[in-house]
Order: C-alpha cells, then structure tokens, then sequence
C-alpha cells in the first residue's frame, strides 16, 4: 500500500512557546561583550528557534502569551517619609508620573479629569491611551480608569493617610493590553514580568517629591488661578 507524504504538521502552541523562550534567551545571552567562539552559534540557533517559533498559527499563540504576559496588578501599602498634603499633591498631578515610573514616557494632564498616557513598550516602542480620573478627595485619594476606546485597560487607586507627621500610602494599580506585537510578545516572554518593577518605581516616590515645588491642587474640572 503507497503512503503519500503529508503536509509536515506545525508544532504544538506549547512546543512553540518553548521554543520562543530558549530562542530569545539564546539570543539575550550572546551580549556583545562575550567574545567566546560560542556566542555566534548561540546567536544562529536563537533566531532558528525563534523562527520555527512563529510558523502561523503559532505566532498568534506566542503573541497572546505575551500579551497576558505584559499584564500587571500590583496592590501593596508603604509609609512616605513627608506630610501627606506634599505626597498627595505630587501623585495627584499625573504629570509627575514619569519621574518615578520607568515605563511610564508621558502623561498629559488636561486639568479637566482627562489625561493622556504614553508608555514603553517591551521590544522598545510605544503605547499610547487616555484616562479619565473617577474619584479626588484632596489628600484622601486619586483614582483614574483607562477611557474605553483605549489600547489598554488601566485603572488606579492611591489612598493616603496621616501616620505621625508621615504618609502611609495604599496602591492599587492593575495594566492590562489587549494586543501585542510579535516582537513585544517575544520580548515579554523573555523578560521578567513588569509588576515588580512597577512596586520598586513607587516605593521610591520619596526621593523624587523634593524634585518639585508644590502648590495646592486642584480637582479635576476646578480652574486653577
């Protein structure tokens, strides 16, 4: 009895995941200062992985990995060494943002509840959408939520609280994006994931607030003089 050769069948999403993860560490791990006869094999065999990584329908696997993968939820508290009318004041003024936030590029605040947030992305790009700010209580708390027509789903809560001359500080902050690229989804694959990061950045709020002068402010939709 004659067998016809059949089309070769595409790995398994799981195998091809797999293979996205040794291909871009193989790749991470020939830096160019390792001048070891081995770095360019490691580099040829990461993007032969990566390759047989991405056959479709397998890439959009790999790019919904990645895509859960970008995600962050972050919920901790921490104690600010100032008053809470200064911590308050410089969180409420999204603006400030990028000082203490490293994937955070630029936000614009219009002054009127809505703000527009740009951000880094893993493979090195950028991230844009607008945030509308859904509770202001003056040094209570700031929320804000991603608007629904945005790229990602976002949203924050940031309460404070007077503890002896200090601030204590509660945050809840999740990020979530809808798609990713390819090079984005292999990049998160291969990099630890962003909610640590996140927590470090904001732990570090104190020594950034002394970077700006403070003025009262004010809610959303409030003119300021």
């Amino acid at each position: 009895m004659t067998q016809t050769a059949g089309t070769p069948s595409a790995p398994s999403p799981s195998l091809s995941l797999l293979l996205a993860a040794v291909g871009g560490g193989l790749i991470l791990g020939a830096r160019p200062s390792d001048d070891t006869p081995a770095r360019p094999f490691f580099t040829l065999a990461g993007l032969a992985l990566l390759g047989a990584a991405v056959h479709r329908p397998l890439s959009d696997a790999l790019r919904m990995a990645g895509t859960r993968r970008r995600a962050a939820d972050v919920r901790f508290s921490f104690v600010v060494e100032r008053p809470v009318e200064q911590v308050f004041a410089f969180c409420a003024d999204f603006e400030n943002f990028p000082r203490f936030i490293g994937a955070v590029r630029q936000v614009r605040d219009n002054g009127d509840g809505r703000s527009h947030w740009c951000a880094s992305t893993p493979s090195g790009g950028e991230i844009e959408w607008n945030a509308t700010t859904t509770k202001f209580v003056t040094n209570a708390v700031i929320a804000w939520k991603s608007t629904p027509d945005s790229l990602v789903a976002s949203e924050g809560t940031i309460r404070f609280r007077p503890e002896g001359g200090f601030t204590c500080v509660q945050v809840a902050i999740s990020y979530r994006v809808f798609s990713s690229t390819l090079a984005d989804a292999l990049a998160a694959l291969v990099t630890p994931r962003r909610s640590h990061d996140l927590e470090a950045d904001i732990r570090r709020i104190a020594s950034h607030i002394d970077e700006v002068a403070f003025s009262e402010p004010a809610a959303p939709g409030q003119a300021i003089a």
